[in-house]
């Protein structure tokens, strides 16, 4: 079973412009992410899924200096355009996240990805740690039905595509680690105060090489409050409502 990690990536960002590619200790935020990503023990492959828009060719060049596959394909399409990466690299299994979400923990990649297929599910995703942090499993079958039934071309957020129509099964990877469960915890990167609090992160953790633990994050978080209330007042944006095909029955 090939199973990949595929990261959701652009550079259209409105409200932090360029946030993927923005430097936190002298290297872009995407590659502090690719060196995360690369300690997950299951997945075979990671490939950045980006746009064909000129704007995004800097992803393209970072995915080949650091060793990784790309692919590009429709800008606003996402749910499409990683269901044809998943096709054009033979994928078995994906794993995703957005390169928004740079402590995406490659531990529990691994978990869910034995939860997913212990659980013969089609679509599985983590419950329990920081916003940010977790990540998604699908198979690629389920991902080509729900294009075939969605009747929107804006697919940004289009997880609920396998959660809320009924017609895929799919399930939640429960976290009851003490060290790790902390769901209200915002660790994405949507606003400056978002990327204020990721680069003070970095500057308690980092030490220019190693890829510090979640729970180390966590555990600063929990000793220095001031740090998650840089951006506590940030709400999350909501995403588009499912639009599905009219024929589809039992929707």
């Amino acid at each position: 079973m090939k199973i990949a990690i595929l990261i959701t990536a652009r550079l259209k960002s409105a409200r932090l412009p360029l946030k993927v590619i923005k430097p936190i200790h002298g290297r872009p935020m995407i590659i502090h992410m690719l060196n995360r990503l690369k300690l997950a023990k299951k997945p075979q492959e990671i490939i950045i899924c980006t746009s064909t828009l000129e704007q995004d060719d800097p992803l393209v060049k970072i995915a080949e200096e650091e060793g990784v596959k790309c692919f590009r394909g429709h800008p606003d399409d996402v749910l499409l355009r990683l269901t044809n990466a998943a096709k054009e690299h033979d994928v078995d299994l994906v794993i995703n996240c957005t390169a928004d979400n740079p402590f995406v923990d490659p531990e529990y990649i691994d978990y869910l990805v034995d939860y997913h297929i212990k659980s013969a599910n089609e679509f599985s995703k983590i419950e329990g740690l920081p916003w940010g942090t977790f990540s998604y499993a699908i198979n690629p079958s389920a991902m080509e039905r729900a294009c075939s039934i969605k009747d929107e071309v804006d697919t940004e957020v289009w997880h609920g595509y396998f959660m809320d129509t009924g017609l895929f099964k799919w399930g939640a990877l429960l976290v009851n680690d003490p060290e790790v469960v902390w769901p209200e915890l915002r660790l994405t990167v949507d606003t400056s105060e978002d990327f204020q609090l990721i680069t003070r992160i970095f500057d308690e953790l980092y030490d220019g090489e190693k890829v510090f633990p979640l729970r180390d994050i966590i555990s600063l978080c929990r000793r220095k409050p001031e740090l998650p209330e840089i951006n506590s007042i940030i709400e999350q944006k909501p995403g588009i409502p499912l639009r599905i095909k009219k024929e589809i029955r039992g929707f």
